[in-house]
């Protein structure tokens, strides 16, 4: 269900921001840290965003409301973010939406959107005026289908993940995850991903022949890894199961998969991208939404079968097959400052050229980019240290209306540290609303 202060903004006509009714709004930090009692390192700690004055802030493992329930964590409300120790860590996801759950059986796979057990509750005058709760969204476009039907797929502001295959490798993080500073951009699998309402995933493929005079194929799943660049991390068979997943157990969600560089073993081997595209034939042609040029609504996407948008990163094969798309422009700031990537994601905003649906989809990069001597000179310095400095800005940037009723894909590290979910969800139904498909304004 839409929240209250949505329909309100859109019978009125007009929002200049998405989210400023929220008094209380709820991430995850990027960052792990050591501790003295575990050798293994502490991650996904809540964070509060406050935009309201409280006299104080609780958390609680459940709904407060009406229960005489315990915080395990108090604060007081002088601060407007507030990074506390409550590790989410793992939580099973409820109303069936667990990756190997038993309701595969039954069927029962629950719409809408769902609370984990990390509630915050504000208080006044020791009473609760204000809760709210982490949640899942693995049903969004679904519950908005009345609202955004009538837009484009061009149109869309669109929550994506960068690199969305390089994260752990368990279900704790290790000291060899810590190790790869340069390499880990998420910590939420695949499929955790599109159930918390992402929508974009980015991949890196590599090919990795097998031994001479091996029996198995050259579109054998085992050849095919995600890479961060010239790394390897996993196998994509895995990976491509957890989408495949996904759309089989959703009715209206679409997904965009970008399967972006090919940066090991397939340069000058048009034979092994002609194996890799077998291999994706065989695995999701029938999922697989065909490539138009002309206008295409997800009203029209939910007349057909298809569900999967796959963007073929050389153009050249893309062109063979037409359930493949052309490639998805990334536009990279490469920028090592704050000031310098809201210059740059501005600049994009202002771009009037890249409002016309002619152009494809296309995708603002919102992270920050290490330079040799980051690389080199700063022990300490990481991916996670990048997200942190960017995900709270980028929140706020994107709240500014010209920004959200602008900006289409949006790929991020560690992407439970923004609202970027919450936020692509309001958006887009103010955007239907303001028939803003083809503004140039």
């Amino acid at each position: 269900m839409l929240p209250l202060f949505l329909l309100l903004v859109v019978s009125d006509g007009y929002a200049s921001e998405v989210s400023a009714v929220q008094p209380l709004i709820l991430t995850v930090s990027s960052l792990s840290r050591d501790t003295v009692s575990s050798v293994v390192p502490v991650d996904r700690e809540v964070q509060i965003h406050v935009s309201e004055e409280f006299d104080r802030i609780a958390l609680y493992d459940s709904n407060p409301q009406g229960q005489n329930r315990e915080p395990i964590y108090v604060v007081g409300a002088e601060h407007d973010f507030i990074e506390t120790n409550v590790s989410l860590g793992n939580p099973d996801f409820p109303q069936g939406w667990a990756l190997n759950s038993q309701s595969d059986v039954a069927g029962v796979h629950v719409p809408g959107e769902h609370c984990l057990p990390v509630w915050v509750a504000g208080f006044r005058n020791k009473e609760i005026v204000y809760t709210d709760c982490l949640k899942i969204h693995p049903t969004w476009m679904q519950d908005s289908k009345l609202f955004i039907g009538n837009l484009d797929v061009r149109s869309l502001f669109i929550p994506g993940t960068h690199n969305s295959g390089c994260y752990k490798r368990g279900e704790k993080l290790s000291l060899r995850d810590t190790i790869g500073r340069y390499i880990l951009t998420q910590d939420q699998s695949v499929w955790n991903q599109l159930v918390y309402g992402i929508r974009y995933l980015d991949f890196r493929i590599g090919y990795y022949p097998t031994k001479e005079n091996s029996s198995i194929t050259d579109d054998h799943e085992s050849r095919f890894w995600i890479n961060h660049d010239l790394i390897k991390v996993r196998p994509f068979a895995p990976v491509l199961g957890q989408i495949k997943k996904f759309l089989e157990r959703t009715t209206n969600e679409v997904v965009i998969m970008d399967l972006h560089r090919f940066p090991i073993g397939f340069n000058m081997r048009e034979e092994r991208h002609a194996a890799f595209v077998s291999f994706l034939e065989r695995e999701l042609k029938d999922l697989a939404i065909p490539f138009t040029s002309s206008q295409l609504t997800l009203d029209k996407i939910w007349t057909t079968p298809g569900r999967l948008i796959i963007s073929y990163g050389e153009n050249s094969i893309a062109q063979t097959k037409d359930w493949l798309w052309p490639p998805i422009k990334q536009l990279w700031g490469n920028k090592a400052t704050m000031e310098e990537l809201e210059d740059f994601m501005s600049k994009i905003v202002s771009n009037d050229s890249l409002q016309n649906p002619d152009k494809g989809l296309w995708a603002a990069m919102a992270q920050l980019t290490p330079g040799p001597l980051e690389l080199l000179f700063n022990p300490k310095g990481s991916l996670r240290e990048m997200a942190h400095k960017v995900n709270p800005n980028l929140m706020r940037w994107c709240q500014r209306s010209h920004w959200w009723r602008k900006l289409r894909i949006v790929p991020t590290d560690f992407f439970l540290e923004t609202d970027i979910v919450n936020l692509a969800i309001n958006a887009n139904v103010l955007k239907s609303h303001q028939d803003t498909r083809y503004d140039t304004d």
